[in-house]
């Protein structure tokens, strides 16, 4: 699934780093995303996913759960799909809009980013199905993807088991940010990293710049 931040294309060489350093039997992803990580894995794993985009949740909990979506998506529904994320005129679930919004928007976006489309005329004249592509590639993970267990919210209120591995992949700092993620607090989120591997974690956190304690 193509995803704003997303980490398919270095997934294979930060996990052995994480998997390599702990040595214990649960995953837990706090910022799960698009799961390039977590879905890669291995079950042996008590897997566990949040985020606190609901939508992207439920879609994902629903895929897993094998319901289906439509395949074609014109704009007329995604503008419909559009205002309901936006607390307008909603009459659709949860995983609908994720679906909708996820799988229609350009660069992963979701529905702030506006509609991509199929069959779309490029600047070198052929055409390009961006809605098929990112389908088919977000309908891959699904295989690999069940047996995880969804949260949503807040990467504190997700449930940790004891002596977790626990993935941050936040919001970069300076970066431009999803709808959920605006104001996203820093500090508040450095305190619970450090409170984390007090508690008995193992933490790993994707980013450009961490404070000078961090490792």
């Amino acid at each position: 699934m193509k995803y704003l931040g997303g980490k398919s294309k270095i997934v294979d060489n930060i996990l052995p780093i994480m998997l390599n350093n702990y040595n214990g039997d649960a995953f837990v992803d706090v910022f799960c995303g698009g799961c390039s990580v977590i879905e890669n894995v291995p079950n042996t794993y008590r897997r566990i996913a949040n985020d606190k985009q609901k939508y992207l949740v439920a879609m994902w909990k629903s895929l897993t759960n094998d319901k289906t979506f439509p395949m074609h998506i014109e704009k007329p529904l995604y503008d419909k799909v559009r205002d309901c994320a936006y607390g307008r005129n909603c009459d659709f679930d949860d995983d609908f809009v994720g679906w909708v919004g996820f799988m229609a928007s350009f660069n992963g976006r979701f529905v702030d980013a506006g509609y991509s489309g199929h069959n779309v005329l490029l600047k070198s004249g052929k055409k390009r199905d961006y809605i098929t592509e990112n389908i088919n590639n977000t309908l891959k993970q699904v295989d690999k993807l069940k047996g995880v267990e969804w949260h949503y919210g807040d990467y504190f209120e997700c449930p940790i088991p004891k002596n977790s591995l626990i993935y941050c992949d936040p919001p970069y700092c300076g970066t431009k940010q999803y709808m959920t993620s605006k104001n996203f607090d820093y500090e508040m989120f450095y305190d619970w990293c450090r409170a984390m591997k007090e508690d008995g974690h193992t933490v790993f956190i994707s980013e450009y710049n961490m404070p000078s304690d961090f490792k």
